[in-house]
This record gives structure tokens, C-alpha cells and sequence, in this order.
């Protein structure tokens, strides 16, 4: 099953790598982060990964970097959670993905000096904020 969803991921990402720069700035989604939007993002990075995709007119402000550590009480809880992640998938989506709002979210990344090998979830929220964490 596993394969199965992987392999549907990778069937649909379109292969590239490119990268620019913006500013990233502080947004509505702040107050919102927590340890369970982790990992909700952590146990379900093939939606978070349809999300991403389907997401409308994303800016750089919709964007926050956010790192793990700063969400954590206990990093017996992440690494518990890490361990059945497939955070290399949302890695490889991260790095190859053409779309649009993939490539705001480098831009982010990248103002926020966060490589992708970093980043272990992304999660969209109902309101089409991003939180990407990196740890």
C-alpha cells in the first residue's frame, strides 16, 4: 500500500529543480501553529502534498517556516512520528514539483535559509495558509 502511494506521488510530480528568492513575512497563521498541526502534517503528506498542488493565488506571505523545536515539549514525540513519515517523498515533491505554489514555497525556504533536506511537513490550513516545518 505504502508503494502504491508513493508511487502515485512520484507519478505525479513533473521533474525540475529550480529555485528563486523573495521575503517571507509574518502571517494570520502564526497563532495557529501547534504540535498537532504537525503531526496531523506528518501522518498525511500525501493530502498535504494534493493541498499544496490545488491551492489558489498562494503568496510569499501565505507562507511561514517554522521549526520543529519551537513547537515540541518532548522530541520523544517527533522522532516517534518522524519514523513512519515519508518526509523524503515530500522532500522529492518539494525539490522536482514545477507548480506554482512549489515554487513559492522554495522561495521561502530559501529567504529563510532553510535547505529542503531540512523541511520534514507541510501543512495547509483551512484558510490556504502554509506552515512548513524544518527541523
Amino acid at each position: 500500500m505504502r508503494r502504491a502511494s508513493i508511487a502515485a506521488i512520484a507519478g505525479a510530480v513533473v521533474l525540475a529543480v529550480g529555485a528563486s528568492s523573495a521575503t517571507a513575512a509574518p502571517n494570520q497563521a502564526a497563532g495557529q501553529v501547534n504540535q498537532g498541526n504537525l503531526i496531523s502534517a506528518l501522518n498525511n503528506v500525501a493530502v498535504q502534498i494534493g493541498d499544496v498542488t490545488a491551492l489558489n493565488d498562494l503568496t510569499i506571505e501565505d507562507v511561514q517556516v517554522v521549526n520543529v523545536e519551537d513547537v515540541l515539549n518532548n522530541s520523544n514525540v517527533l522522532n516517534n512520528v518522524l519514523r513512519d513519515a515519508n518526509v523524503q517523498v515530500l522532500q522529492d515533491f518539494l525539490n522536482n514539483s514545477l507548480n506554482d505554489n512549489v515554487v513559492i514555497i522554495r522561495d521561502v525556504l530559501s529567504n529563510n535559509l532553510v535547505a529542503i533536506s531540512d523541511v520534514i511537513a507541510v501543512n495547509v490550513l483551512s484558510g490556504g495558509d502554509v506552515i512548513v516545518f524544518a527541523q
